[in-house]
């Protein structure tokens, strides 16, 4: 094709998290050409960071097709994704590339989301992997299963078959446990210092054995029933009663032999505020 061809249009993409990418307000065949060929665009993660400027126009939503009758082949599939959940809901997922003789524009990762689909990214066409942010399970509900899926868009806007599904498995509040048999192997060290209806309370966890202590758990009764937690941190904190649960978070599951956490929580009382007697670490008495 010779000449030149121009097309104008006011589009943005909105991805996963609600930013808006501007559309370039025109755009010439040499300029889509040196697109295609020229330096690859920076890859847009829709979880966060700056989004990239130079997405070619097949990447942006609406697609705007050039008024001219380009081949619209489209390319194969990508191949191979696999996909893992990093941490909370922020997923990482990467594939093989889709080989057009063309060129790819962008890829994009979509959710099987109940009867539609949802987009949650758009990458340089030089990008064979993302992350990004899917969905919470519903309130009250312990998990959902994403099903992902990824697409190629080559230079004229022609969109690949999707690739294969991959599943992730996204779980509500804390991660899953497994706990890891600890025979004792564990020792507390508890300060507590109350004021008045307050406390503030720091425990130190050691692991005392010589195997490291996955997914730890440690639980404890508080010994008067005025005793309770407000907030806590370096664990998920709960109370039923006058059981309390400080859980690992999904940053800090695993403690090595000789090692120890520093955990605490802020809590009130009703005049009383006696130690704990025992401590439990995934079913075990710690010292």
């Amino acid at each position: 094709m010779t000449g030149r061809w121009a097309v104008s249009w006011a589009v943005a993409i909105t991805v996963a998290t609600g930013f808006l990418i501007p559309a370039v307000a025109s755009a010439s065949a040499g300029e889509a050409a040196a697109s295609a060929q020229g330096t690859a665009s920076p890859t847009v993660f829709p979880s966060g960071g700056t989004p990239g400027p130079g997405l070619p126009w097949p990447c942006y939503d609406p697609q705007t097709p050039p008024p001219s009758s380009p081949p619209l082949t489209p390319p194969p599939a990508p191949g191979s994704p696999q996909a893992s959940v990093r941490v909370l809901n922020q997923v990482q997922m990467t594939w093989s590339a889709s080989v057009d003789p063309d060129g790819i524009a962008c890829y994009k990762v979509y959710e099987d989301y109940g009867s539609t689909q949802q987009k949650l990214a758009t990458v340089a066409g030089d990008a064979l992997g993302a992350t990004f942010l899917v969905n919470w399970p519903s309130s009250g509900v312990a998990s959902r299963v994403a099903n992902l899926y990824v697409v190629a868009v080559d230079v004229w806007g022609a969109e690949s078959p999707r690739s294969a599904t991959v599943q992730v498995t996204i779980h509500n509040d804390q991660v899953p446990w497994t706990p890891t048999p600890v025979p004792g192997n564990c020792k507390v060290t508890y300060n507590s210092y109350s004021w008045h209806s307050g406390m503030t309370s720091t425990l130190e966890v050691t692991n005392t054995g010589s195997t490291t202590i996955s997914g730890w758990r440690l639980t404890f009764t508080f010994p008067d029933p005025g005793q309770r937690v407000i907030s806590g941190w370096s664990a998920v904190w709960s109370q039923t009663g006058s059981a309390v649960t400080a859980a690992a978070p999904a940053w800090n599951q695993d403690l090595k032999p000789g090692k120890s956490i520093l955990i605490g929580f802020n809590g009130a009382h009703t005049g009383a505020n006696p130690s704990p007697a025992a401590w439990q670490l995934n079913g075990a008495t710690c010292r």
